[in-house]
């Protein structure tokens, strides 16, 4: 019995004859003796059975088996599950309350089912008591974000380094977004920093990313129920991990439209597990650098949802935007996810604090795509969390040896050499072994492009935007992404165009200078007087490319002249690249596809002059930058020769390995641009 309201009622009728027997006459006061009597002998015969005939739950059993003896705890529901409380309470090894109600409960990954770790390792709530109300005392209808992470995902003996470390992910911290933002609003004077989501205040800036930008971090609380979907945002482990099944959703329906009884308990729980698909990156990263629509093939287009009808190369998203179908990267193509690259320790952070993106991920290229084996990571070398992660998804590799992550002591779990010597890469979700292909002769071929990195000749196609421009705008209707709350006032984003194109190259610095793919990120003018009347030089402009692994890649790299006579990858802009050949001097001329912009005098889409050295700062890295004057004739030099030469032709193909023999051996046909001094 569990109400005191009952007890104290069963006991006022027990001790009632006794309070008014010396009142009564001789004839009643006997009647109330046998009432008493009887009353002893009947809790006797209770108290007989209780002791020697009682089953789990109170259940009446003949056998020996699953009889509770004499002064023995007897468990609400026998189980496995070993609760921390329970062991401070002696009742270690019982379950808990929750299953009397719940139980037959379907659809739990094995790690996660209740048989295995009870539902208070997730839910909290009261496992000790079978009263509803008291049992869901403290409960938590979402676990999983991260602000409960510690005491749900991250407790004891379950995930708790990771719950840790999660905080330094840039996708909890958002610290690469919050630096650009505040750089290009000229509150900083230099696009890095450490920063958290979580602290960021009302400066124009700030405000910005508080209408724009700050849903799509992990600390961004999952508030109902729902499956992972193309809307979703943050909801700490349940944005990787949850996945509802047709029964968990379709209960989910009853019970968002209020056709569920009261009585009616749920029978199917969304699942919890490894099964990490595209789907569950998607609602992120198809804003920004749109990695998630690219990958797949999709670039978004200007066209509004009632402009349009759905096609084959036309895809309308749930929250509207209209996509343009391209092509697809090679990746996708051969079915592979985004963790059959990324691993754990990229996504859920590493315990280091990284300024942006490209710092924290540790995966590239050249790690499945070798010509020659690198040296291999025994199996004895791999960390616990990696170990757990093969043993729940059931597989076997103990005595193999994997490819080295980057620089990194990490191992690329999914990878392995088979017995006749080749590379493979194992599908994390689909379990298919895809071939691990060295890269091209021609990539290797000589020195001339050992500073190119794989993504500047294999990206098919990068999204690109012109023509931006923010102000405030104080009467709208506008929403607060950190509180989670609509206002009135919100900073709005005017664009001019998007486009999908071959990117812009560029270079970034560091312990190895590469050439990479840039894209012209911050070409945008901002109003900061429409938020703050009163602040200083209000008009600000910037020219800004950054750079983008663009997720579009193709087996087939792009050719000679896609790169050393096209304006758009030196970074002049879309437009007409021609080399006119006047009395035995060579020259380039460039007409622009688009009007220049009245802030700076350079075309919309421009990144820098044409054969002009580049000053102050262009990117939104640091360390990364145009092509400087020299480097820009250097690459049409060669773009001059493509002008007579054929791109295949063997002369053409001996310059990869030794261009300055080849220029000596020119003819008096060749003519040369007019800045070129043999």
């Amino acid at each position: 019995m569990h109400r005191p309201g009952w007890i104290w009622l069963i006991l006022f009728v027990v001790m009632l004859p006794v309070l008014i027997m010396p009142f009564l006459k001789a004839e009643s006061a006997r009647i109330a003796k046998y009432f008493l009597l009887l009353a002893f002998l009947f809790y006797a015969i209770l108290t007989i059975i209780g002791y020697f005939f009682r089953g789990e739950e109170w259940k009446w059993t003949m056998s020996g088996e699953g009889i509770y003896m004499p002064f023995e705890p007897m468990p609400l529901k026998a189980g496995t599950f070993q609760h921390p409380l329970a062991m401070e309470l002696g009742t270690y090894g019982r379950a808990e309350s929750c299953m009397l109600c719940h139980q037959g409960m379907k659809g739990f990954s094995s790690a996660h089912d209740p048989e295995a770790i009870g539902c208070v390792s997730c839910h909290l709530g009261n496992p000790f008591t079978p009263d509803k109300d008291q049992a869901h005392t403290g409960m938590l209808m979402v676990p999983g974000n991260l602000d409960n992470a510690s005491r749900s995902c991250g407790s004891n003996d379950c995930h708790q380094d990771i719950t840790m470390r999660i905080h330094t992910s840039l996708m909890t911290t958002m610290s690469g977004i919050i630096a650009v933002d505040r750089y290009v609003f000229n509150e900083m004077d230099l696009p890095d920093g450490h920063f958290n989501v979580g602290d960021i205040g009302q400066s124009p800036a700030d405000k910005h990313l508080r209408n724009m930008c700050a849903r799509c971090h992990l600390g961004n609380p999952k508030l109902l129920p729902g499956p992972v979907n193309e809307e979703s945002r943050g909801g700490g482990c349940n944005a990787c991990h949850l996945n509802y099944s047709g029964d968990a959703n379709e209960e989910l329906q009853k019970y968002l439209g209020k056709t569920m009884a009261d009585s009616s308990l749920w029978s199917a729980h969304p699942s919890l597990d490894l099964n990490i698909s595209n789907a569950h990156c998607f609602g992120c990263h198809s804003r920004s650098g749109r990695i998630s629509t690219s990958f797949e093939g999709w670039h978004e287009t200007l066209l509004g949802k009632g402009e349009t009808e759905l096609s084959d190369t036309l895809r309308i998203l749930e929250d509207g935007r209209v996509f343009r179908y391209i092509s697809e990267d090679v990746h996708h193509q051969a079915g592979m996810q985004c963790i059959d690259c990324h691993d754990s320790y990229e996504l859920m952070g590493d315990g280091t604090f990284y300024m942006h993106e490209e710092d924290q991920v540790k995966i590239s290229c050249e790690d499945c795509h070798f010509d020659q084996q690198p040296n291999l990571i025994s199996w004895t070398a791999m960390d616990a969390e990696t170990q757990k992660i093969l043993q729940t998804r059931g597989i076997d590799w103990g005595g193999d040896s994997f490819l080295p992550l980057g620089n990194t002591e990490r191992l690329i779990w999914n990878s392995r050499i088979t017995a006749d010597g080749k590379a493979v890469l194992l599908g994390k979700v689909s379990g298919k072994e895809h071939p691990l292909n060295a890269p091209a002769g021609i990539c290797k071929r000589g020195e001339a492009h050992d500073d190119l990195s794989c993504q500047s000749c294999h990206t098919a196609w990068v999204p690109q935007c012109i023509g931006c421009h923010n102000e405030y705008d104080p009467k709208i209707a506008g929403y607060d992404m950190i509180r989670n709350k609509e206002e009135t006032g919100s900073w709005v984003e005017y664009v001019g165009m998007y486009l999908a194109d071959l990117p812009t190259l560029g270079v970034i610095e560091g312990d190895v200078r590469k050439v990479h793919t840039f894209v012209p990120g911050m070409i945008l003018s901002i109003d900061k007087a429409t938020y703050d009347p009163d602040v200083e030089n209000p008009l600000v402009f910037h020219r800004l490319f950054a750079p983008l692994s663009a997720h579009t890649n193709i087996s087939e790299g792009r050719d000679c002249r896609s790169c050393h006579n096209n304006p758009l990858a030196l970074g002049y802009g879309h437009g007409k690249l021609t080399y006119s050949m006047v009395d035995g001097v060579g020259e380039w001329q460039f007409v622009p596809r688009f009007a220049n912009n009245p802030n700076d005098g350079l075309p919309e889409d421009a990144w820098i002059p044409v054969l002009q050295q580049p000053d102050g700062n262009h990117a939104t890295r640091t360390n990364a930058r145009p092509f400087s004057l020299e480097e820009q004739q250097r690459i049409l030099l060669f773009g001059s020769c493509l002008e007579c030469h054929d791109q295949d032709s063997d002369l053409m193909l001996s310059t990869l390995d030794d261009f300055e023999t080849v220029l000596q051996r020119r003819t008096e046909k060749c003519v040369l641009p007019d800045y070129f001094k043999p």
